[in-house]
This record gives structure tokens, C-alpha cells and sequence, in this order.
């Protein structure tokens, strides 16, 4: 059986690195793979390319790159599906859309429409679908595992979707989850108990593509909320963004409308702020973390999202660089031994693999790799 895919958001970062790698590791090959993978359409957010038929691995690079002829413009999502449905998109084949964007409502429609309507499946990275959407739907989306990959919306793909989806299942819900779920807070952190300035920091950050173009969109805490909201609906929790509190990573006032070079100007004046609270940390055996944190209280999961100190040999405090972590306890997994995975929170190539490795978890007949 082939594997068909429809890829969202194929031009940029994420979506063109792994449309390299479906070809580069010839999961395109039916003679490595009893189900192969055939890149059918692929779509930036104005223009796409459909066929049927399979694209080629030159085509498709052609289409990511930005020099393709044979593109089509389209107006809207409900129009790519049309697309698919008049041609003969789905031949008795899985057909998967794979979402790499960053986009909300009208993706949250789209994964809707898709998994209500068509006989199709989906495969996402995005994470605004089932994070900012009602808990109903994100229930309607991911209820079913053959049709809903969404493992790399949280930690590039590590399994703390999947462990916390298993929890659920076998009866063993979370009293406590803890974590660090962004990359680019991590490495200031870690940056800054060195006793590095925050306004240099930030610069070099930034400089080397780990923060958003506006570092103010890490800042503000809410991509780690998002986050949050996923891995506690997933452990079986009725929650959304108005029940968390977030503590942005600076204060509030920073987050105002002005242009990015008065925003990174204006930072410098945090350099002594930060110096001062790590090192008073550091006299306690402490550091500071940006933490995403769902408590048990009274049978109510309470959230929170803010930079707090920990014990610098904690599982949290030891962490290095863009690493991430997940600490779970339940029943199974007390307090003095909780359930942890540690893993890169971000890759392009690491990325792209776990959605691939999505992928494989919806074909219902799969067969390993023969070679």
C-alpha cells in the first residue's frame, strides 16, 4: 500500500527539509519498502502543485526552492481539498495531508473538514489546531491514531505526546507535569547563568536563527503555553489558554508596539536585572528555568508558565543548551522516580524525522523495511 501526502507549508523551513528527506532516504522506494511514500501536492500559502499521479523528486525540489513552472494559484484550504476530491486524490491508497505551518483557524477548519468528511488523514507539526481550538474538538481531531499524528507539536517530535496519550489509556492519568519545551529559552538560559549579558545574548540568538525574527514572540511565553495546553489535553484534561498563567520571560512592558531595534536596545537595561537573579540563585545552589508546570489541586489541573529557580542538579536545572525535558508523575511513576525524557526541542532534520515517523504510525498494514 502507498503512502500519499499532501504537504502544507512545503516552502518553508520545516516543510522543504522534509520533502528532502522523503527522497534523500528513498522512502519513495517500493523496493526497500512495502509502503512506500509518493509526495502527490505540495503548497506554499498562495500557490500548489497536484498530481495524482506522484510528483518527482526534481519537481518537488524545483517547487520548495521556489523556480517551479507548473504551480497553480489557490484562494483558500476548502479549495486544496476540492482539489484532491475531483482528482482522484485517494485511489484505494492512504492519502495524508502533512500541516508544517504555523497557521490557526483556518487550519483548525481544515483538520476539521478533513476529519469529518473525507476518508483522509493528517500529520501535524502545527500545534495552534488542537492547542487554541475548544477541548471538543481537539478530542474529535486526535481521537483516532490512525487518522491524527501529532507527536511533533511538542519537543520536535519526542515522545512526550505519545507517553502521555499511553497514561491516558491504561488508567494512570498525571497528578504532575513539568517541563521545558522551548529551545530558544533554554539556550538563554543556559546562556545567562554563565553570567553572559541578556541584551548580547539575545543578539547572538537571534543572529543564529534560534529565536523567531522577533525574539519577542519567544518571550512572551505563550508557544510554551500552547505546548502545555497540548500535553495536558492529551493526558485527559479539559483546559485552554484562559487557564493558564503565563509569566512572560521579560516584563510585560517590553512587549509594546515598537519597532525591533528600539526592542533590542531597550533590553540592554535588563543585563544587571538578570546578572543580580542568577546570581543570588547560584548562593542558594539554585538556577532559573523558563517552566511549563500542570498541578493537581483538588482534582483541578493547575497551569503555569513562568521562569522559575530550580535546583541547579535537578532534572531541569542540569539542562544544557536547546535541550528540552518532560517530567511526568503518576501513580506508576512517583515523585522520588517520575517518568522523564530529555530531548532536542528543535531540529529542522529532527523535525522533519518525527513526522515522518508519524507517518508510519498511520499505515495500518505496515510492514518494516526490508533492506
Amino acid at each position: 500500500m502507498i503512502q500519499n501526502l499532501f504537504i502544507l507549508g512545503a516552502t518553508g523551513k520545516v516543510g522543504s527539509t522534509l520533502v528532502r528527506q522523503i527522497f534523500e532516504k528513498d522512502d519513495t522506494d517500493s523496493n526497500i519498502h512495502a509502503n512506500p511514500t509518493r509526495i502527490i501536492g505540495l503548497a506554499s500559502s498562495q500557490e500548489y502543485v497536484f498530481m495524482p499521479e506522484g510528483i518527482s523528486r526534481q519537481q518537488a525540489y524545483d517547487f520548495i526552492e521556489r523556480r517551479s513552472g507548473i504551480t497553480q494559484k489557490y484562494e483558500n484550504l476548502n479549495q486544496l481539498l476540492k482539489i484532491v476530491n475531483n482528482g482522484s486524490g485517494y485511489d484505494g491508497n492512504i492519502l495524508v495531508f502533512v500541516d508544517v505551518t504555523a497557521v490557526n483557524k483556518p487550519m483548525a477548519k481544515f483538520h476539521l473538514d478533513v476529519i469529518r468528511k473525507t476518508p483522509y488523514s493528517i500529520v501535524t507539526a502545527n500545534k495552534n489546531p488542537i492547542a487554541l481550538s475548544d477541548y471538543g474538538t481537539f478530542i474529535e481531531l486526535t481521537k483516532k491514531l490512525d487518522r491524527y499524528g501529532y507527536r511533533c507539536s511538542v519537543m520536535a517530535g519526542a515522545e512526550a505526546v505519545a507517553f502521555l496519550r499511553d497514561l491516558k489509556d491504561v488508567n494512570d492519568q498525571p497528578k504532575f507535569i513539568q517541563g521545558c519545551f522551548s529551545g530558544t529559552l533554554g539556550y538563554i538560559a543556559s546562556e545567562l547563568e554563565k553570567g553572559r549579558k541578556f541584551s548580547e545574548i539575545i543578539l547572538e540568538a537571534r543572529n543564529k536563527g534560534y529565536t523567531e525574527p522577533d525574539p519577542r514572540d519567544d518571550l512572551n511565553g505563550l508557544d510554551v503555553a500552547r505546548k502545555l495546553i497540548v500535553l495536558t489535553r492529551t493526558a485527559g484534561f479539559s483546559v485552554g489558554l484562559k487557564d493558564i498563567r503565563v509569566v512572560p520571560f521579560i516584563p510585560e512592558g517590553y512587549f509594546k508596539d515598537e519597532s525591533l531595534e528600539k526592542f533590542l536596545a531597550s533590553v540592554k537595561i535588563l543585563d544587571s536585572q538578570f546578572e543580580k537573579r542568577f546570581a543570588e540563585a547560584k548562593k542558594r545552589g539554585m538556577t532559573l528555568r523558563y517552566v511549563a508546570q500542570m498541578n493537581i489541586v483538588h482534582d483541578i489541573p493547575s497551569l503555569d508558565v513562568s521562569l522559575k529557580e530550580v535546583p541547579k542538579e535537578s532534572q531541569l536545572g542540569s539542562l544544557k543548551g536547546t535541550l528540552n525535558k518532560l517530567v511526568v508523575v503518576s501513580s506508576t511513576y512517583p515523585e522520588n522516580s517520575p517518568y522523564s525524557v530529555e530531548a532536542p526541542g528543535a531540529g529542522l532534520e529532527i523535525t522533519a524525522q518525527n513526522i515522518r515517523r508519524d507517518l508510519l504510525y498511520l499505515i495500518k498494514e505496515r510492514e518494516i523495511r526490508t533492506k
